[in-house]
């Protein structure tokens, strides 16, 4: 190519920064140096905490580029703005040099005195020394670090806070005498290459040192409001893909079923409890994200909706992280739905207002709490603020006579429900002894409310949402799936007799996610000619997403049903047949293969385990459904008995023959 022209600001860390970027190129190549004064270089009396405009330090370089006047600018990422103008790309961003704060001065920072006089020209810089040392005098300070440094030198302030990596890219890192302990600004210590959008070339050549390439992404996906069958589809997915998932505490756990591969982070936030500060979780985000990983942040409700989701998007995307949003249905819209309580009725209601009961400034102080004029409000986390809302929505000119609802923990199994109105729902709430957290619905539309309740089943096996037709089914695992981790001599032979297999049976959805990962790893490709029978439809969908066929299904989902299928489909003697299967076998399907004549070979490739025991729901469960005898056994032994109230659902005729070997009388149903 030709004579590359790169454009940089004078200063000797600048020029230094072009040469740092050229040379991790790891190949020589022929450029120009065109130096370039931006106003913040013109400029040096305006200070930087009055936040002077965000090309403050690339004006001049962004009107080169779009004039061609140079191919590439190089900036300290930090300099860049965050929108840049119509044109401009980042071609790269290096990994970073060192992304600390560097204390500078002739006493340590332990050792200074009260009123010692701090020189920086960041803003953020004087919030985390005022946080420290609040008997510190700041100092705003401007120009190159060699400028800087006369400053303390003249001893006009008795030391300076700069970035680590400048002095480091200097040759000066003796100069530091303390690294000080809070994270540095964001993006510090990287380089970016900026240049234009359509000179793909060009943007090859330093796509090779853009750290970018290796960065993973975040999804702030929303969970809904309790009930874990009120999760979207999407969210279900972005969860099947995930490498790391951070869930809160209004997450139901037993979403994280979707994600069995992934490491599962408690982030949990509730009045008064903090498993993580907000700013060790975004830094952890990032961190994971930048190690290359899928993360999921479970959110309750929408992630979006009162919640800290724009501060998560801010800061990783100030890093340069992709990030994505699955929304979920809100607890705003989705409890009162739920409950057939519309926030809009024609002749009722033709507004909704949606409040926060916790109002903040900028600073986290509490404001006085503003009623909007609406039909319908809904407030949200408003449990401990009742005694406020009331007192509010009474000044507001609401009648003691207006109804309000109040749902706790909705659409969850522990679901409580006051109905009163403004004269009397304190003394209710009291009553009902409810908890956090909570909705509070003003208005007409709660006379729309009607106590019913649909029937509620525990299920002990691992697809609860295959029985969504019998009412309300909360997850209630007995079995834990965990995967055999086979010996690479293992795999091999696994391998050869996949090969040599006419016939491979899946009786699980759980046999093929541990089967299919293993042969995908030493195949490229699945054989075309190779027959699948599975049991059940579930298990069918399941290879699919692997990229295989069931040439054969069994809808009788037993194994059993897939005898009988098989039998009536082929003749089996001389077969060869590979099993995939549980550690814990049923050895009717083996024992009655053979008996046809055919030579069955299994591999256990998944443990069925029973998870650490749970406490039963005190009220509210009509019934329970087991899908396998695994799950009664379990049950059993961690229960005892199955209360006497319950109805009992089993899934075909062998678990119904384990209930009534237990003593237990049951209805067999199917998916």
């Amino acid at each position: 190519m030709p004579v590359l022209k790169v454009g940089s600001r004078p200063s000797k860390l600048a020029r230094t920064q072009v040469q740092e970027v050229l040379c991790l190129l790891g190949q020589p190549i022929d450029y120009e140096l065109k130096i370039f004064k931006t106003r913040g270089d013109i400029d040096k009396a305006t200070p930087l905490t009055a936040q002077p405009a965000d090309d403050f330090f690339t004006d001049a370089l962004d009107a080169a580029l779009l004039k061609n006047e140079i191919d590439i600018a190089v900036h300290s990422v930090k300099d860049v703005p965050k929108i840049l103008p119509p044109g401009l790309d980042i071609f790269a961003l290096t990994a970073p040099l060192d992304d600390t704060d560097a204390w500078v001065g002739p006493l340590s920072w332990s050792d200074l005195p009260a009123g010692a006089k701090v020189g920086t020209s960041s803003l953020l810089r004087q919030t985390q020394v005022k946080a420290l040392r609040d008997d510190l005098q700041i100092v705003d300070i401007r120009g190159t670090i060699e400028e800087r440094l006369k400053l303390v030198d003249k001893k006009q302030v008795d030391g300076i806070i700069v970035a680590s990596c400048a002095l480091k890219r200097l040759g000066m890192a003796d100069a530091i005498r303390d690294v000080l302990p809070w994270e540095g600004t964001p993006l510090q210590g990287q380089l970016a290459v900026v240049g234009r959008t359509k000179d793909f070339e060009i943007k090859e050549i330093f796509k090779k040192i853009d750290v970018r390439r290796t960065y993973g992404r975040v999804t702030l996906v929303g969970a809904g409001p309790g009930d874990p069958e009120l999760i979207t589809l999407k969210a279900v997915n972005a969860l099947g893909k995930a490498d790391c998932v951070f869930y809160d505490y209004l997450v139901d756990a037993h979403l994280l079923s979707y994600a069995p591969r992934a490491e599962h982070v408690y982030a949990g936030k509730r009045k008064g409890e903090h498993s993580l500060a907000q700013e060790e979780l975004s830094r952890m985000l990032k961190n994971k994200a930048m190690e290359g990983r899928e993360v999921v942040r479970l959110k309750g409700g929408d992630p979006l909706i009162f919640g800290r989701g724009a501060d998560e998007i801010e800061y990783l995307t100030s890093y340069h992280i992709e990030v994505d949003i699955v929304p979920g249905l809100s607890s705003a819209t989705g409890i009162p739905s739920y409950l057939g309580v519309p926030l809009t009725a024609r002749g009722r209601s033709s507004s909704v207002a949606f409040i926060s009961a916790h109002q903040e400034d900028e600073k986290n102080e509490s404001l006085p709490l503003l009623i909007p004029t609406a039909d319908s409000l809904v407030f949200l986390m408003g449990l401990t603020k009742l005694a406020a809302i009331v007192a509010a929505l009474k000044a507001k000119g609401l009648s003691d006579a207006t109804p309000v609802l109040i749902v706790s923990r909705g659409t969850r199994l522990d679901e409580q429900i006051v109905h009163g109105d403004l004269n009397t729902i304190e003394f209710l709430c009291h009553e009902a002894d409810l908890k956090p957290p909570a909705l509070i619905i003003v208005g007409k539309t709660t006379q729309f409310y009607r106590r019913h309740r649909q029937k509620t089943y525990l299920h002990c096996g691992t697809h609860p949402q295959l029985y969504h037709h019998l009412g309300r089914v909360i997850a209630w695992p007995m079995i834990d799936i965990k995967p055999i981790e086979l010996k690479a001599d293992d795999r091999q032979k696994l391998a050869r007799d996949f090969d040599a297999a006419d016939l491979v049976v899946l009786t699980s959805p759980a046999g093929v996610r541990h089967f299919m990962p293993v042969i995908l790893k030493l195949k490229s490709l699945l054989p075309a000619n190779k027959i699948f029978a599975v049991i059940g439809r579930q298990t069918a969908r399941e290879l699919e997403i692997f990229g295989g066929h069931a040439h054969i299904i069994s809808y009788e989902e037993t194994a059993q049903g897939l005898f009988d299928t098989l039998s009536a489909i082929m003749p089996l003697r001389g077969k060869k047949i590979l099993l995939p299967r549980s550690a814990l076998p049923n050895p009717f399907l083996r024992k009655n293969l053979e008996h046809q004549g055919a030579l069955v070979t299994e591999w256990a490739v998944y443990d069925n385990i029973k998870p650490p025991r749970r406490n039963l729901p005190d009220a509210g469960v009509d019934g329970v459904i087991f899908t396998s005898p695994s799950t009664v056994k379990n049950f059993l032994q961690d229960y005892h008995r199955v209360p006497a109230p319950w109805t009992i659902l089993a899934k075909g005729p062998v678990t119904q023959a384990a209930l009534k070997e237990a003593g237990y009388d049951s209805k067999i149903i199917y998916a």
